[in-house]
């Protein structure tokens, strides 16, 4: 279940629950809608169905609704909500348990970017390839295993090298405010880092000043782009979701932070949240802003 507004219930064995987000219907399975109630499900393949009259469902009814016949980000968007809601459930964790299956989800964040032997492993999480970026407190973040002493960091324009910024740092992270003021919206920057450790090369990455308006505007422009019923946290992480595929990583992190808010009881939210802000390091960044 993806989205419920209103009073609705699942009828299962003659047994009946109330339907939240996340829930598993299985077969054999009916929808009870009351009155002004919407709700929206998605299929495995990645296609959403909706149900917005009030009245009783069997589940059966859709059992040839869920064909694909093209892919979009839309669909990829609902086949991630299915599988992270699904294995988030009580259904998966019976068959896993069943078969003695341990309960894994997602890959791990980083790209390793240099591993020779006896050389020093500096890594980056594959979202900071190229970052578009308009406003808002960020982080540019890596991790080194090993490393002692500081990092030198160094921004400059990516078309003709033109060095914009420097600095040491102490940590494996630095705030984009502290060269914020130094960018011009539309150029393209590069940014790298280098120490004294062993490491090899580390490539260059992307960092694109956009205008605010152009992240505005692809905002509003996907605010409405499905036509089922969401809630609004449900409307809050699909918008940071296609936020960040569309590498607006600042952007993509207001937007979660939204979702967890307006519904904190959803696991997929605030551990979509968690991970985002381990991804990029942005503990550092919350930490320092409650010490200020």
């Amino acid at each position: 279940m993806y989205s419920v507004k209103g009073k609705v219930t699942a009828i299962y064995k003659n047994e009946e629950s109330q339907v939240k987000v996340g829930k598993v219907l299985k077969q054999g399975t009916t929808i009870n809608t009351q009155r002004d109630a919407k709700l929206t499900m998605v299929c495995k393949q990645g296609k959403p169905l909706c149900v917005t009259k009030e009245g009783m469902y069997p589940v059966s009814i859709w059992k040839d609704s869920c064909k694909m016949d093209n892919r979009s980000l839309t669909s990829s968007y609902f086949q991630y909500i299915w599988n992270e809601l699904y294995h988030r459930s009580n259904e998966y964790k019976e068959v896993a348990e069943k078969n003695n299956m341990a309960v894994v989800r997602g890959d791990g964040p980083y790209r390793i970017e240099v591993y020779p032997d006896n050389w020093v492993i500096v890594e980056f999480s594959p979202g900071l390839d190229t970052i578009n970026y308009a406003s808002g407190s960020f982080l540019l973040s890596w991790t080194c295993y090993e490393c002692r002493g500081k990092f030198q960091f160094q921004l400059y324009t990516a078309k003709d090298r033109k060095l914009i910024f420097k600095d040491s740092i102490k940590g494996s992270e630095i705030s984009i405010d502290k060269f914020r003021k130094k960018l011009k919206p539309g150029v393209k920057y590069a940014w790298t880092i280098t120490t004294n450790a062993k490491t090899g090369v580390i490539r260059r990455r992307i960092f694109n000043y956009v205008p605010k308006k152009t992240v505005t505007d692809y905002i509003e422009s996907i605010k409405d782009d499905v036509d089922v019923p969401e809630d609004s946290a449900a409307q809050y992480f699909r918008i940071a979701y296609l936020l960040e595929k569309k590498h607006y990583l600042a952007d993509a992190y207001a937007w979660y932070k939204k979702a967890a808010m307006a519904d904190p009881e959803s696991s997929l939210y605030q551990d979509k949240l968690n991970s985002f802000r381990f991804e990029y390091h942005l503990d550092v960044m919350e930490t320092k802003k409650e010490e200020n």
